[in-house]
């Protein structure tokens, strides 16, 4: 009786914690962190391997640089795309492995009390960076969600870097539809080389494909389709986080599925410039 009572509460207090309402950030281009730990020294040598991870709420960054540090393809990327970050796991990140980064809290979060956005951290250089505010906010508690957009420069070549949180299923498929469609219509149709890559909340086969259509008609391709799921509960299996790209050829792609330091797992893909 008490095991039970004691589970009951204990349930009722994430419940009425995950009801609070969040502090957001909503002008576009604040708050901003950053920080300069790359090699200038490095070259390019006509691949970018991207990786992806949303790494839960930040809160076992010791053991994701284990990770990071040690497993092949996570610990080669010339970019990481990191979501529910707060700025001392980004920096830490990026300060132990010589990245560059920008990164953009889209909100307070009642989880912990603190800082929770979405990171770009790569190898070359960052020439500019905004925060995309996402329409609609979670009915539950009042959450926004972002993108964090950045221009890195490769060589004599310009690639738009996009790291993406969007809503879960508290909003309807018609909302999440636009979510989808402002970050895609931000891409423009000018920029010739654009990466999209983070948790994208897809649940079901279904609102994969509708990921794909959307952006598919802004001539983006999802470069890792063939990676399998990112997130297993249980015996289900869900494919929540994706990588797309414009302009590219896909020649690699995989997750890490051993990782300990999140529910999600590392997601990555071996990207070719198309001249």
């Amino acid at each position: 009786m008490y095991d039970t009572l004691g589970k009951f509460l204990i349930f009722y207090g994430l419940l009425l914690s995950a009801c609070r309402p969040i502090h957001n950030y909503l002008k576009p281009d604040e708050p901003l962190f950053t920080g300069s730990y790359a090699d200038a020294q490095y070259v390019f040598n006509e691949e970018i391997i991207v990786m992806t991870w949303n790494i839960k709420y930040a809160e076992k960054i010791d053991e994701a640089l284990v990770e990071l540090n040690n497993v092949e393809k996570l610990n080669e990327a010339d970019i990481i795309l990191l979501q529910e970050m707060n700025e001392e796991g980004v920096d830490k990140i990026a300060k132990s492995l010589q990245y560059d980064y920008v990164y953009y809290p889209a909100s307070i979060h009642n989880h912990h009390g603190k800082n929770f956005g979405n990171a770009i951290l790569t190898k070359m250089q960052i020439s500019d960076s905004q925060k995309v505010l996402l329409p609609y906010q979670n009915p539950k508690n009042g959450q926004k969600r972002i993108a964090v957009r950045a221009t890195i420069i490769f060589n004599d070549y310009e690639v738009f870097v996009y790291s993406v949180h969007t809503e879960t299923f508290w909003l309807s498929r018609r909302q999440r539809g636009v979510q989808l469609d402002s970050l895609v219509n931000n891409t423009g149709n000018e920029s010739k080389y654009v990466i999209i890559g983070g948790d994208f909340n897809t649940m079901t086969p279904r609102s994969v494909v509708n990921l794909e259509k959307r952006f598919g008609r802004f001539g983006l391709e999802r470069t890792s389709k063939s990676a399998g799921t990112t997130v297993e509960i249980g015996v289900f299996r869900f494919a929540m986080d994706h990588i797309f790209a414009r302009n590219m050829t896909v020649l690699e792609t995989g997750v890490w599925r051993e990782t300990k330091a999140s529910d999600h797992f590392p997601l990555w893909a071996v990207l070719r410039l198309k001249r």
